[in-house]
This record gives structure tokens, sequence and C-alpha cells, in this order.
């Protein structure tokens, strides 16, 4: 742990880049032209304020900075389903055929809105997507708690101050790999590289009409892999087909 003093006062720097911190600093856009970046960048993660940053050692305040840097993700994080906080172990949607309305209203809310909306709202979406582990049948097979928005909100505030970042960032691996899958299908596929929230919206509305093409059938229980993926390729081929 990097540890620094001010007038006297001690601050110490964090050993990773929660949520909160990393929405401040990717919504500075211009923060690294500007003159004070450095200074800007260490009070975003500490409670040192800008001015007491200005009033000290050079050096010191560029080696902070730099070192927090060091700790922001340079390429997109492994997606892990699953992690611990607090002593709790929290797991990644197991499974989206399975996804009750109340999942799909809240995130479809959150990844319909504007991008900076989106990212005042990443802890939530974290919240929904990540939930205590229940049973545990091996490693990446476990069952997580019953989606609830009461506790959702609680764990939201949790997720926003103590979860590293790079759990929510991994969940783009996610996604890609749900993009691979499905958009290959469509004019879709030929979008240039998009950029997480992009993504996020894109392969949420592939989302919807796997949904919708699920509620429409008779027989969903009995629908066979083959089947599901037919189901949807029709379901997209019938989508980009109309105006």
């Amino acid at each position: 742990m990097v540890k620094f003093t001010i007038n006297e006062k001690e601050y110490k720097l964090p050993e990773f880049i929660n949520i909160d911190d990393y929405v401040k600093i990717y919504k500075l856009k211009d923060l690294f032209s500007d003159s004070y970046y450095a200074a800007k960048l260490v009070s975003i993660v500490t409670d040192a304020t800008v001015d007491e940053l200005l009033d000290t050692d050079f050096e010191q305040v560029n080696y902070l900075a730099a070192h927090i840097i060091n700790l922001l993700p340079k390429t997109t994080p492994k997606f892990e389903d699953k992690f611990t906080l607090n002593g709790v172990k929290y797991g990644f949607l197991p499974n989206w055929k399975e996804l009750t309305y109340a999942e799909f209203v809240d995130i479809d809310t959150i990844v319909t809105r504007t991008e900076d909306e989106m990212l005042n709202m990443m802890h939530i979406l974290a919240a929904v997507m990540y939930r205590p582990i229940v049973s545990e049948i091996s490693e990446h097979d476990f069952e997580i708690e019953k989606y609830d928005v009461k506790t959702m909100v609680k764990r939201s505030e949790l997720f926003k101050e103590k979860l590293d970042v790079r759990y929510v960032l991994g969940a783009q691996l996610f996604f890609s790999e749900l993009e691979r899958r499905f958009l290959v299908y469509s004019q879709l596929s030929s979008i240039p590289k998009m950029n997480l929230w992009t993504k996020i919206k894109t392969i949420w509305k592939i989302r919807r009409m796997i949904l919708g093409a699920l509620f429409k059938s008779r027989s969903v229980g009995s629908l066979s892999q083959t089947e599901l993926l037919e189901t949807i390729l029709a379901n997209t081929t019938i989508s980009i087909k109309k105006p």
C-alpha cells in the first residue's frame, strides 16, 4: 500500500480502482491533457484536495499519479464469473435463458440510457449481474441468490465503493462472446470495434429478440440448443430485413 503525507496528514492510495473512482476518471475525458492532471487524478482516489497537492513536491505528485495510472486496466480484464468480497462469494448470472421479468426490466432500463447515464449506473448493473452464490456444484456451475430489488440496491452501494472495476470491465468478454455467437448471422457483425457500452446495448437488442422468440414459443422447455439457435437466427434475420 502506498502512503504519503501532506502537512503532517497521512493519505494512502487504493490497492485497486473501484467502480466509483473509475467512473470519475472516465468522465474526465481531457484529464491527461490538463496541466494539473496528476494532482486531479490523485485527488479523485484519495481525500487530498487539489489545492493541497499543488503545494506539495512535484516529483511526489507525479509518482503517485503514475502509480494510479498503473492500477487502471490497460486492456480488457479477464472475465471472471465469480469473486469474493467481504467474505461473501458472488457469481455472474449463470443462465440467461431463465432471466426473470424483473431482471430483464432492470437491465433493459440501464442499457437503454445514454453513455453518461449508464456510467452513473455501472454499479447497479454489476449488482444485477453478480449476486451471492447460494449453492456450488462445481467451479463454474453454481446458483445465485434470487433477484430482489431491495438487496440489489444495497449490494450496488457496496460494489460502488468496494468492488474492483476489473470485474465489471471483464464482463465485456462475456458480451464479446455473445456478439461472436449471435451477431455473426446479421449485418451488425460488420460494425467496427465497439466500446463496452455500445457493445452492451447492441447485445441487449439481440437478447430482447431472443426473449421475444422464447416467449412466443409454446414448447420453450423442450427446445434443443439447435432449435433455440435456429429460432434466434430466424428472429434476427427477420428483424434486420425490416426498414
